[in-house]
């Protein structure tokens, strides 16, 4: 009933229970992952994945066309980011951005990076600002719920080998019982470690959005006895439970975008919006960018290459243009865009 190993075998089902109820509907996601070797030669981040956004935040460029050398995103902002944005309206030089305080202020262009379904219902949204097509794509985006639960051990104790196989006591672990999977981080072998003892999708996140911390931890250390019965895992827990659940997230409603059949016509037109050319001028110097809006949803890489396509659009709406010698996304979206299906 339960499959173990060290490997994660493209996060796909084994036992006689599955993995993913969207089975089916997930098999062009997950290739697209293995294909583009999302999955592969992966590393720990010292610090956590936080050190990403704040090193973007506080990084220092030498060189700025305008603004003194050693200006940072912190320091433009008053080293605090602004309060979250409630409403966009178009106006007739560009979009007003109203925030939680209640301060108004208008730009020539807008890049809007959150989930796009918050434009549903956190933003009050100019519904002029996409087309009927986009605002389709919108609407249909397909998400992922997934829960997980961590807890701090006193030490990666699954190392230790077991004396009657010699083995690992325990290893990161597919099953189909309700931790689903389990995966195992360590810093050294004097360190504490930290455990992921369930990480959910979809149907089997709903098993235990219900649950308190508390008791989602107890369920699954009874779960995983019955996998591992001459492992103590509740000895080594030292701090937790952590736990979420993205769907019900307020700014997330989501784990991560997952295309169902029939929705490459909606990924194409977010994925494209950048390129703004020909639009409605109701409709253009409001950019999309985001992880959902990409091809590889769930990834950092996606939101930055996505970014990348917003920045080149916004040059490109103010009437600025890349080097020669450095074309853009936008300088060559004719050579590499996604094919145009004959229903688009």
């Amino acid at each position: 009933q339960s499959f173990r190993h060290r490997e994660i075998f493209g996060q796909v089902g084994f036992g006689t229970g599955g993995w993913d109820t969207d089975f089916p509907n997930s098999v062009l996601e997950i290739l697209r992952v293995v294909v583009t070797e999302a999955d592969d030669n992966q590393v720990g981040i010292v610090g956590g994945s936080s050190q990403v956004p704040n090193g973007l935040w506080e990084h220092q460029p030498e060189n700025l066309a305008h603004w003194p050398r050693g200006t940072s995103l912190a320091s433009l902002h008053g080293g605090r980011p602004r309060p979250a944005v409630t409403r966009l309206r178009r106006t007739a030089d560009g979009v007003r951005v109203t925030d939680e305080s209640g301060e108004e202020r208008e730009f020539p262009a807008v890049v809007y990076s959150p989930h796009v379904w918050t434009l549903l219902n956190r933003v009050d949204c100019d519904p002029s600002l996409l087309s009927t097509p986009l605002w389709t794509a919108v609407e249909r985006t397909h998400y992922m719920g997934a829960s997980k639960l961590f807890v701090l051990v006193d030490r990666p104790f699954w190392r230790d080998a077991d004396p009657a196989t010699g083995h690992d006591v325990m290893s990161m672990t597919l099953t189909d019982r309700m931790p689903r999977g389990v995966y195992l981080f360590d810093d050294g072998p004097d360190r504490p470690g930290v455990m992921c003892l369930s990480y959910t999708w979809n149907d089997d996140s709903l098993k235990v959005a219900t649950l308190s911390a508390e008791e989602r931890l107890e369920t699954l250390l009874t779960k995983l006895a019955a996998i591992y019965p001459d492992v103590d895992i509740r000895s080594h827990i030292i701090a937790g439970p952590l736990t979420v659940t993205w769907e019900t997230e307020p700014r997330f409603m989501g784990a991560f975008k997952n295309n169902l059949p029939g929705h490459y016509r909606y990924q194409r037109r977010l994925f494209t919006q950048f390129m703004q050319d020909g639009m409605d001028p109701a409709q253009q110097g409001f950019f999309l960018c985001g992880d959902d809006v990409s091809w590889t949803a769930g990834f950092a890489e996606g939101a930055v290459t996505t970014a990348l396509n917003a920045v080149w659009g916004v040059l490109h709406h103010l009437g600025g243009t890349t080097h020669p010698d450095n074309p853009g996304p936008g300088d060559l979206f004719d050579d590499f865009a996604p094919l145009e299906l004959p229903y688009d």
